[in-house]
């Protein structure tokens, strides 16, 4: 089964330039950019599951938001080159942007104001500090613990992880991965007016960056091992697509192009899009097709992703309700730990018609965990075999939660 692709979307990583690509494979206006309105995520929903793509610059999880599971994709960057390109982004006002009403922190706008040097910026992290594991954990506190959830989210739940330094291998794989068929973008959204070449940072302020942020660098390393990993497995029929690729993208960039200081968020030319079909239909595309092919037929199966709450502890039951969105008529293994020990095992499958009503697609999703009468204060209810959590999962001491 196919699930719409979400393009978890980190802030300067070449994320505009990444939807372009959707707008080739799938028509202009058919990627979805979620933000949150009075109706909260439903529209952006409903129009998700129309098109089947759509992203942001919201963290991993967005399965339990809309109450459907999506492919996850993700591209990372050099996390000192991602701080000082948003730097130099808020200085010149976001491309023109914060006058067409986009909004503004107020770091960035100290640094539109000038108040802001760029070594402060990077010194201080005012771009995120461990921006990457925050994201792509989900998880509210970022730490060892984060890192590990988000180092696995890359290897076992984001479906294809690239970094902006080789876009094109990044599309190659996101093609094999979702059945689309053009491994193509066109730059979009560039910091206008900024320096060109390496901007200076005193040694200082770098080190500082890199101890504050050794997480996400941690992160980025495991990103880049993934890619080599790739490359090595797939051998030829991937290293012979992506070299045409490299090809074709080299011409398409040659092209003028009107959105390389203008977010596709406002628009796609038209006429310019049909240009860049036309430089691809130039080639023939058979190494492509080859690899595609090839990707299909070694495609692994989608991971189950889940959601779900701990109601109450009382009278020493644990009681709640887990749905597996993936395949919402399989019952919810689920254990009961302490620490990293095991003390109690359940299931769901009680009736929990009140989770229906809520637009979960499973009635029988309640569960009633019998705790062991020695348990130790705190435990935690987690879904057993994966890093998914449910809400309102934090530790349990009998009777309340304590986190």
């Amino acid at each position: 089964m196919s699930f719409p692709t979400f393009f978890i979307h980190p802030p300067k990583c070449g994320g505009s330039t990444v939807i372009s690509f959707f707008d080739l494979n799938k028509g202009n206006d058919q990627f979805i950019s979620f933000v949150w309105d009075q109706d909260g995520w439903g529209n952006c929903r409903a129009k998700l599951l129309a098109t089947q793509v759509g992203g942001g610059h919201l963290p991993y999880g967005i399965h339990r938001m809309i109450k459907h599971p999506v492919n996850y994709c993700t591209i990372l960057r050099d996390p000192l080159a991602r701080q000082i390109s948003h730097y130099w982004y808020a200085a010149n006002g976001k491309n023109g942007q914060i006058t067409r009403g986009v909004s503004v922190s107020a770091t960035e706008a100290l640094a539109l104001q000038g108040v802001l040097s760029l070594d402060e910026w990077v010194s201080e992290s005012l771009g995120g500090r461990n921006l990457f594991v925050q994201m792509l954990s989900g998880e509210p506190a970022v730490n060892e613990a984060s890192l590990a959830v988000a180092q696995i989210h890359l290897r076992e739940q984001i479906g294809t992880v690239g970094v902006c330094e080789d876009m094109s291998e990044f599309l190659l794989r996101l093609c094999g991965s979702t059945g689309m068929k053009l491994p193509f973008c066109f730059e979009s959204n560039r910091t206008s007016g900024a320096p060109k070449g390496k901007a200076h940072i005193s040694e200082a302020a770098r080190q500082r960056f890199i101890d504050d942020n050794s997480l996400d660098y941690e992160l980025f390393r495991d990103a880049n091992r993934i890619v080599e990993a790739y490359a090595k497995e797939t051998g030829s029929v991937f290293s012979n697509a992506l070299e045409l690729v490299r090809v074709i993208q080299s011409e398409i960039d040659q092209l003028d192009n009107p959105h390389v200081y203008n977010s596709t968020y406002l628009g796609i030319d038209g006429s310019f899009l049909s240009r860049v079909h036309e430089v691809i239909r130039r080639f023939d595309l058979a190494p492509i097709d080859t690899y595609l092919e090839f990707a299909r037929s070694r495609q692994r199966p989608p991971v189950d992703l889940f959601d779900g709450f701990v109601d109450t502890v009382r009278d020493g039951v644990v009681c709640g309700w887990a749905v597996n969105l993936s395949e919402p008529q399989r019952q919810v293994p689920l254990e009961v730990r302490v620490g990293t020990q095991i003390v109690a095992t359940g299931c769901s499958g009680e009736p929990r018609p009140d989770v229906a009503s809520a637009g979960y697609p499973n009635a029988y999703s309640g569960f009633s965990i019998p705790l062991p009468n020695d348990i130790p204060e705190g435990f935690r209810v987690t879904i057993a075999n994966s890093t998914e959590s449910l809400h309102n999962a934090g530790t349990w001491r009998q009777g309340w939660h304590c986190e």
